[in-house]
């Protein structure tokens, strides 16, 4: 998607999050919303758009769940299509709730989530990695230092993991610092 696209995108998705936050219980808005997330690269932005729909209504809108979950369920990983498949037919979801993304309006992400996934989303964490990659191809020492300092300060297992496998099928050695950043992220999983 190219930047005007993009831009143009974003600001379709704020409309339909603006006119929700005036009628929460808009199915059409809902859907519309839904629809241009989907045109959004990554999951958060269909994830977030799913949780305010789930957020909104309960078991008396179960069809409307449902449908809106199969048709986002390719985008999602699958533990979270799970989480949402057994709430088609509960009650609203709690207006905090770990299904919440940064792309939610009435749904709140829940401090209940890794560190990780409260500062950066999945999405955030793959692109990051390929970009460092990319980095450490063109011998761009900043840009690898600030991606270990956002993995260190933001805990950020997966984009290190993600990016550590792909240089070691580059070469053999990792960069200078690698070594010494991937001791300190272990040792916070074992503390934490």
């Amino acid at each position: 998607m190219n930047q005007p696209e993009n831009l143009q995108v974003r600001r379709e998705i704020r409309r339909h999050a603006r006119s929700l936050l005036r009628n929460s219980s808009d199915v059409s808005a809902h859907m519309a919303r839904l629809h241009v997330a989907m045109e959004m690269p990554g999951a958060e932005p269909v994830q977030g758009a799913l949780a305010d729909i789930f957020t909104s209504f309960g078991p008396e809108q179960t069809s409307f769940k449902r449908a809106a979950l199969q048709m986002v369920r390719s985008r999602l990983a699958q533990h979270v299509v799970r989480w949402f498949d057994v709430q088609t037919e509960a009650a609203r979801l709690a207006r905090i709730t770990p299904l919440a993304t940064r792309w939610s309006v009435l749904a709140i992400p829940s401090a209940d989530l890794s560190t990780r996934a409260r500062r950066c989303s999945t999405d955030d964490s793959r692109a990051l990695a390929s970009q460092v990659v990319r980095a450490v191809e063109l011998d761009d020492v900043s840009a690898q230092q600030a991606f270990l300092h956002h993995c260190l300060t933001c805990h950020d297992n997966l984009a290190f993991m993600l990016a550590r496998r792909a240089l070691l099928r580059l070469s053999d050695d990792l960069p200078p610092g690698w070594d010494v950043v991937s001791r300190q992220l272990e040792q916070g999983m074992v503390s934490a």
